[in-house]
């Protein structure tokens, strides 16, 4: 006999088939439901692709996971259409405006605002690149907008620094000038016929004294700059010495290194091979080795480092009020801000350029020789640079001082002469 229902059979110890079918069912209802849910807000507990699972190893502290219901982990921000549209139509405008806006040759300053906007240029789509790396995905639309941008920065870059292609109808972008620095570090040293002698010291001594791994490219500006004999004597001192011309490296029309002088230094480091380079004087001695130059802090900081010339010829000059007029309106750099030449008009000369380094990785610090370069080409040499300053050597900083680079010159400011004076007026030097 079975036993009796109690309460519409709620306390049954054998429930009916068809309930119990019913309640099984709806369970399993339940269960799908809940799994849904928590798949859709709690991926990373279904989906071991998605890489979310925190690890064995870590502590409690590392594997709690917030999770924003409205903003899942797997999904990452989309890049903004919109803004970005803005951005590029605002830059694109700065374009035409840089493009289009003439300067006189003797305006430094307001060409250097044409190259600023070039770096802003860069800096912009660089930081888009970034954006869509971070969203894992490609906006179709703005990658396209982005590419129309590359095309007009490299017209601005023709049009602002022709001398860096070959010739007027080989056109050299900046990326492919960057191409170009495929090898770690090295050192450069521009020789012509006249400074072999020291030359040939100074990289001897590098090589067999101070046994400097460092690959060393000897440069000169035409086959008649140095004669072959030499160039052999060079190679002859180490396998990793090489020399190099330079005449057609850029636009020889726009640049004029044959018998350039002074001019073919900031070239040799442009058209180098080398990431971080540095460029000696054949004359500079060296009592330990070249790589402790890498070391500086203030190399380290900036990818810059620069040293100061003596002091000579004390009180406001030409140079010194051509240079005030250049930076007007603009602040001066922190490092200026220690310069006797800026400060009280200590010096007539502020840089000595016989040993200057660079890391041409560095977008700012390329930027700053490539303008570097254009104040040595040769109109604007023969016209203003040369005129206003003696040679070259002020060009170096000056041109990351109008383009906002940052740039370091040693602490150790030093700065003297050796040998025998023989110039008869005694009081034209210091």
């Amino acid at each position: 006999m079975a036993s009796p229902d109690i309460g519409n059979g709620l306390l049954s110890t054998a429930p009916r088939p068809r309930r119990l079918a019913r309640w099984r069912n709806n369970l399993v209802i339940v269960v799908l439901v809940s799994l849904l849910v928590l798949d859709h807000y709690f991926p990373q507990y279904f989906h071991p692709e998605h890489g979310y699972f925190p690890s064995t190893h870590s502590s409690l502290e590392e594997s709690v996971v917030v999770i924003d219901i409205q903003d899942p982990v797997h999904e990452q921000p989309a890049v903004n259409q919109t803004t970005w549209n803005d951005k590029f139509t605002d830059m694109m405008a700065e374009h035409q405006w840089a493009y289009d806006n003439e300067t006189m040759i003797a305006e430094f300053a307001q060409f250097a605002d044409r190259v600023k906007v070039l770096m802003q240029s860069q800096s912009l789509l660089e930081e888009f690149h970034e954006s869509q790396a971070r969203a894992g995905s490609e906006d179709v639309a703005l990658t396209e907008k982005a590419r129309e941008m590359q095309e007009e920065q490299d017209e601005l870059f023709a049009k602002l620094f022709p001398y860096v292609s070959k010739s007027k109808k080989a056109r050299r972008t900046l990326a492919e000038l960057q191409k170009g620095f495929t090898h770690p570090k090295g050192i450069v040293i521009p020789c012509g016929n006249d400074q072999f002698q020291m030359a040939i010291h100074i990289i001897s001594t590098l090589k067999h004294v101070h046994k400097t791994p460092l690959p060393i490219h000897v440069v000169y500006a035409s086959p008649g700059d140095l004669d072959i004999p030499k160039r052999a004597a060079f190679r002859s001192i180490s396998p990793d010495v090489e020399a190099v011309d330079i005449l057609h490296f850029f636009d020889e029309e726009e640049v004029g290194l044959e018998n350039g002088g002074w001019a073919i230094k900031v070239f040799a480091i442009l058209s180098a091979p080398f990431k971080e380079v540095i460029i000696l004087d054949a004359d500079a001695i060296f009592l330990q080795k070249p790589e402790v130059l890498f070391e500086f802090p203030g190399y380290k900081e900036t990818g810059t480092l620069y040293f100061r010339d003596r002091e000579i010829f004390p009180g406001e000059g030409d140079v010194h009020r051509w240079w005030k007029r250049q930076m007007e309106g603009r602040t001066p750099s922190e490092e200026m801000m220690k310069s006797k030449f800026w400060l009280t008009a200590g010096s007539r000369e502020e840089m000595e350029s016989g040993v200057v380094v660079y890391d041409k990785t560095r977008r700012d610090v390329l930027m700053g020789i490539i303008m570097t370069g254009w104040m040595n080409t040769r109109s604007v040499r023969d016209q203003v640079t040369y005129k206003v300053t003696h040679g070259d050597k002020e060009s170096f900083w000056m041109a990351f001082e109008l383009i906002g680079a940052p740039y370091a010159f040693s602490s150790v400011e030093y700065a003297a002469m050796i040998g025998q004076l023989t110039h008869p007026d005694k009081s034209a030097h210091s």
